[in-house]
């Protein structure tokens, strides 16, 4: 037995030595090799469009303005109808101010910008508008950052632990003060009827609710003078 294994062995080196002998080369397999990388965050909010505009009109006034909107990159369907909604709603804002500026004549919107706020597992973008007039208008989104749904007003109060009476009653109380405050040394015409008409549920439940900095909720709401055009708004913290 000893015999034989030895007689094996020298059998199977002069097979190996043969092969390599023959100038045939050995066929080596390698596997490739895998690299994994961390997975890198996504900017849920990110900038669609932006320009600027700088110019001196046709009576020697200067004009600087800049104009930026949002893109939402959340993978949803919701998220995707309101960035349209978003290019169909300011897209007029950029040509215009391109036609105003070619033509050196004032612009009609000063600036158009938005913010984002994150806070409680709600992704709240807000657009702000702000017109030659002094006029400013805003645009409220928000969602729900992990899936991307879109949340009303009642989901963004429910994240802040308010109620939706809560958040009418809140509202109500900061809106009646801050009216309060502006027209204290002077009231305007038709006073009373504007308040009675800036605290009614009607335009309560037109408030735009999100959570804002340090999540904060906050509400954008109308209130109605007889001065200037008539309505504004304004942005007012209730938590």
């Amino acid at each position: 037995m000893k015999r034989f294994g030895i007689t094996a062995l020298i059998a199977a080196l002069c097979v190996v030595f043969s092969a390599c002998g023959s100038g045939e080369q050995p066929v080596t397999t390698t596997a490739p090799e895998v690299v994994i990388q961390a997975a890198k965050d996504k900017n849920k909010v990110s900038v669609a469009r932006e320009e600027s505009f700088e110019y001196t009109d046709n009576n020697g006034n200067s004009y600087s303005a800049s104009y930026r909107i949002p893109s939402i990159n959340l993978d949803s369907e919701d998220a995707e109808e309101a960035n349209e909604e978003i290019t169909d709603k300011y897209t007029p804002d950029f040509e215009k101010a391109e036609q105003e500026s070619a033509a050196r004549i004032g612009l009609t919107c000063d600036s158009l910008d938005y913010e984002k706020f994150e806070n409680e597992g709600v992704l709240s973008v807000v657009i702000r508008r702000v017109y030659y007039s002094h006029a400013v208008d805003y645009s409220v989104y928000n969602f729900n950052a992990k899936t991307g749904s879109s949340l009303g007003s009642d989901d963004v109060a429910k994240a802040a632990k308010f109620s939706t009476e809560e958040v009418q009653e809140a509202l109500k109380k900061e809106l009646e003060k801050d009216y309060v405050s502006k027209y204290k040394n002077a009231k305007p015409e038709n006073y009373e009827e504007n308040l009675e008409k800036t605290l009614s549920e009607d335009n309560l439940g037109k408030a735009m609710i999100y959570l804002g900095k340090d999540g904060k909720l906050t509400a954008i709401c109308k209130e109605y003078a007889s001065v200037g055009a008539g309505e504004f708004s304004v942005v007012l913290t209730l938590k």
